[in-house]
């Protein structure tokens, strides 16, 4: 299955303002599709250029992507200063691409180019640093540089780890940059989403499934690693891309996800349960060979257990239950089936809840309806998670 990139903004980042410095790393290229990015959030945005930069990208470029002057030098202006001391907006200093030059010399307080000298003013200011890094793997294993950013990670400054790719540390996607900008203090809160389409198989070739592409899914992801979650595990799958910071447990097909759902309860104990998938209500025994074309079929599917009442009675003996949050598809007169204290999130069949953008949601806890409104799902995301944690 083909992952795509989330193109759905949602003003994440309305109120900042972003400083991003931009080093000598052939990974610049991607620099002003970040900007961009950025900008869709809300931010407003400020490009750093340094010497060796420029080698590699333009300022025309970085112009047009910010809709700023790019900053090139320091001059009596005191750019290092007095921009940061503006503090109409929450100002934030993006290293992106960091090179293992800039990081080596950040970690150890050199300052003679103009991007280290905004790193150590905001620093002083404490004014949050984030730093992308990005070069050949065999610099990032380096030792010296695993030292370095320990040190910078000691000091406050935030590091979005690289993705490993081709024998090298690449930039890491602009999700995850800008989740990171909007993380709070990391908790030790863990939590389980189990999303995305399911299958039942009729055959080896043939199977029935559904239209939903995981995106809930992400955003819920998403919004728990902006909440500062520890642990977050995606299990199920996505026609969007999973984010790194999630540990991916595979499943499409129905039986994957009872099985793999149930195994990794049997092995760990999570705070939260989080249930977006479009799960299958029916099972099937699937014929051993390809079904012919030829006459008619005839398909009799048995009803099977709720995937939330497995849960149930795998996490019964735990001592500390998890709290639950489930979606279902139902009609305007719906009402929770159960007194236990669930979030449950109400999808209407009439509303077609596979769309990618917003939908009307009605949000119980318990059998109490809390909200009735219609939502981004980002939005929904956002307040799933916060209201889980209350």
């Amino acid at each position: 299955m083909g992952h795509i990139q989330i193109n759905n903004s949602y003003n994440l980042l309305d109120g900042y303002r972003i400083f991003i410095s931009i080093g000598g790393s052939i990974s610049s290229y991607r620099t002003p599709d970040i900007v961009r990015d950025l900008r869709r959030e809300g931010a407003e945005v400020h490009c750093i250029l340094s010497q060796s930069a420029e080698k590699m990208i333009g300022e025309q470029a970085l112009e047009w992507a910010s809709g700023n002057p790019v900053i090139r030098e320091l001059t009596g202006k005191m750019e290092h200063i007095t921009l940061l001391e503006n503090r109409d907006k929450r100002n934030v200093l993006l290293m992106c691409p960091a090179t293992y030059n800039q990081i080596g010399k950040i970690a150890n307080g050199i300052a003679d180019g103009v991007s280290e000298t905004f790193f150590s003013n905001a620093l002083g200011m404490k004014i949050p640093i984030v730093i992308v890094p990005a070069m050949h793997l065999e610099m990032y294993r380096n030792p010296i540089i695993t030292r370095n950013l320990k040190i910078l990670k000691e000091v406050g400054v935030s590091v979005v780890e690289p993705r490993i790719e081709d024998g090298k540390a690449k930039i890491m996607w602009s999700e995850e940059i800008i989740d990171t900008i909007l993380q709070k203090e990391e908790n030790q809160k863990s939590v389980l989403i189990i999303s995305g389409m399911s299958e039942v198989k009729i055959d080896p070739v043939r199977s029935l499934s559904n239209r939903s592409s995981g995106f809930t899914g992400i955003s819920l992801a998403r919004a728990a690693k902006r909440s500062g979650f520890h642990r977050i595990v995606y299990l199920g799958n996505s026609i969007y891309r999973i984010p790194l910071y999630c540990e991916w447990i595979k499943a499409c097909d129905v039986e994957d996800f009872y099985s793999k759902t149930v195994g990794i309860l049997e092995k760990e104990q999570f705070d939260y349960i989080i249930i977006p998938a479009a799960l299958s209500d029916f099972k099937f025994e699937a014929y051993k060979k390809k079904i012919q074309s030829t006459s008619e079929l005839t398909i009799n599917l048995e009803p099977r257990e709720k995937l939330v009442n497995a849960i149930l009675e795998k996490t019964r003996s735990w001592k500390k239950k998890p709290r639950i949050i489930r979606f279902k598809l139902g009609d305007e007169d719906f009402t929770p089936d159960s007194d236990i204290d669930y979030i449950t999130i109400l999808n209407l069949v009439s509303d077609d809840p596979f769309r990618e953008s917003t939908n009307r949601y009605s949000i119980f806890k318990g059998r109490e309806r809390i909200m009735n409104k219609i939502m981004n799902k980002i939005e929904l995301a956002d307040f799933i998670i916060r209201e889980m944690q209350t």
